[in-house]
């Protein structure tokens, strides 16, 4: 069934993309420059969030192809921060799973962020437009879940440039 609320508001579509581009951006630019790259705490948070996977589940939760995977799987590893197994199923498969220290350095990198957030919204936002910001983060996050890639645009992604 499609929804044709969002028809003729293209301007306001339009203004929340770019605002969340925008925030983004913010974000990414706030994180510490170091060896945990933006890629690498993601995988390492979808791993915690949704338990042991294989590199291959993993790949499409980032929206990358699995070679490129290899040396972000490779890297973490290296530094402590992944341990990879063999699937007892599938022996060709390993599966992935986020070390004590990576889980500590996550909590401390989210509340790190987290402080930063408060600080910011307490400083340009009143009370009911933070509130409205926990509303949409829950409708950001079912349009996250529902998101998918042009069949175009993973051909674009396998074709050699």
């Amino acid at each position: 069934m499609r929804n044709n609320f969002l028809d003729n508001r293209l301007e306001p579509v339009t203004e929340f993309r770019r605002s969340v581009t925008r925030l983004g951006r913010l974000l990414s630019a706030s994180m510490p420059k170091g060896d945990l790259t933006p890629t690498k705490l993601t995988a390492l948070g979808i791993l915690r969030r949704g338990g042991p996977l294989s590199a291959n589940v993993l790949a499409s939760r980032l929206g990358i192809l699995p070679q490129s995977l290899t040396r972000i799987i490779a890297d973490l590893e290296n530094e402590g921060l992944l341990t990879r197994t063999r699937d007892v199923r599938d022996g060709r498969e390993h599966i992935l799973e986020p070390t004590k220290r990576a889980i500590a350095l996550m909590r401390a990198e989210g509340a790190r962020r987290d402080a930063v957030m408060r600080e910011a919204m307490r400083r340009g936002l009143t009370p009911v437009e933070i509130e409205l910001l926990f509303v949409a983060a829950r409708a950001i996050n079912k349009l996250a879940d529902a998101w998918t890639v042009p069949e175009t645009s993973k051909q674009e992604q396998e074709e050699p440039v």
